[in-house]
């Protein structure tokens, strides 16, 4: 019995130790990837304007295509 409860320990301890390095590695990825966009934003002086006028032809566009909806509908 000491053995099997000694060999289960052994796997479960090995398998975390795969996870915590699988997150480890993951974490290293995504961080090379968010600097590689903040340093796009940083190269490409993107201004808080650029955000407002996304914004705001987001909702232009958001609203042409509701009341595209509608016509085709026939409620507008």
């Amino acid at each position: 019995m000491n053995i099997y409860l000694a060999i289960i320990t052994t796997v479960l301890v090995l398998t975390q130790i795969v996870r915590v390095t699988q997150n480890a590695i993951q974490l290293r990825r995504q961080k090379k990837e968010i600097q590689k966009t903040l340093n796009w934003f940083n190269d490409n002086d993107v201004s808080e304007k650029d955000f407002i006028v996304q914004r705001q032809c987001f909702y232009l566009l958001r609203d042409w295509l509701e009341e595209q909806v509608l016509k085709k509908n026939g409620s507008g």
